[in-house]
């Protein structure tokens, strides 16, 4: 039996959240795209290609940063590449995919805004890949019947891949062979959550108690709306706002790490997180801090929003 490889989806451009949503903090030392990173180490045995787009500097670092730390060396199997188009939707960073593991038997494909994977059920299904009969082309989890990813997508595939387009991924693709797809089912649970908008990062993080991490939170000032809305304005009129949290904006800034309280809301922005960003580094630890500080200051209960118990 050939090893399983797998690909890790995480170029999307996330402009429903804002700020790349790949790479909130997820625990200590992780950030989302590590958590799913971390699954896909335990699931698959062969080569791991992660798919990364906006900020692709920053995914880099924050993935070759994380697999440093772990022993064994899982890095030896792991290959980060670039999707120069990633705004053209799923389907390009998946072909993205395939093109780097295009010798493969088959990919297990893995979307990095789903932290909450449950190993034993990743590994119902590579039981269920590698025990798959000759006509069974995909193997996808499944939700009281319904495909939902992980999917698994066998090399017979792969021409078709190539052809897709748009935002769907492998979903027609799948549709269209509906009778060769093997399903697992795995039952309503968090493994399924994806996290797309502030209010769900925001309930996973507290029921794992990801906002419980240590850091040092920017220095809080209160400034007149005067003296920032013209980088206000700039950044809402960008292509993707840099929203980190409803009415907080992240903005890259050459001085100290500061949480600019607004004397009185203005277009919808009550308050700035600003701070060194010029390189991978200091642009993570910016997003981790900013991230944990409004995490903290929220005054939700944890158990507002989803139940993520299993």
């Amino acid at each position: 039996m050939p090893p399983l490889d797998a690909i890790v989806l995480s170029a999307g451009s996330a402009s429903r959240f804002g700020i790349p949503k790949f790479l909130l903090p997820a625990g200590k030392g992780h950030v989302l795209l590590t958590r799913v990173l971390e699954q896909a180490l335990r699931v698959a045995d062969g080569r791991i290609a992660v798919v990364v787009g906006r900020e692709a500097k920053v995914a880099r670092y924050a993935v070759k940063n994380w697999l440093a730390a772990q022993p064994g060396n899982p890095g030896s199997r792991v290959v980060t590449v670039i999707n120069r188009y990633y705004w053209r939707g799923q389907s390009s960073s998946l072909k993205v995919g395939v093109r780097t593991l295009n010798d493969s038997e088959g990919v297990l494909v893995l979307l990095a805004d789903m932290p909450l994977l449950a190993p034993e059920k990743l590994a119902q299904q590579a039981r269920a890949i590698r025990s798959r009969g000759s006509q069974t082309l995909a193997v996808a989890a499944a939700e009281m019947g319904q495909i939902r990813p992980p999917v698994f997508l066998s090399r017979p595939l792969f021409p078709e891949v190539l052809k897709l387009r748009g935002d769907l991924g492998a979903r027609a693709l799948l549709k269209a062979h509906r009778e060769a797809v093997l399903l697992v089912e795995w039952g309503s649970g968090p493994w399924f959550l994806d996290v797309d908008d502030w209010q769900t990062y925001r309930t996973v993080a507290q029921s794992m108690n990801w906002d419980r991490e240590a850091f040092v939170p920017p220095r809080r000032q209160t400034i007149p709306v005067s003296v920032a809305c013209a980088k206000i304005d700039k950044a809402l009129a960008s292509p993707i706002v840099p929203w980190l949290a409803p009415g907080i904006l992240l903005l890259p800034s050459n001085s100290e790490s500061l949480w600019l309280w607004l004397s009185r809301s203005y277009r919808g922005v009550r308050s700035l997180v600003v701070g060194p960003a010029q390189t991978p580094a200091a642009y993570l630890e910016l997003i981790q801090r900013a991230t944990l500080a409004v995490l903290a200051n929220e005054t939700d209960s944890p158990g507002d929003g989803r139940d993520l118990g299993a």
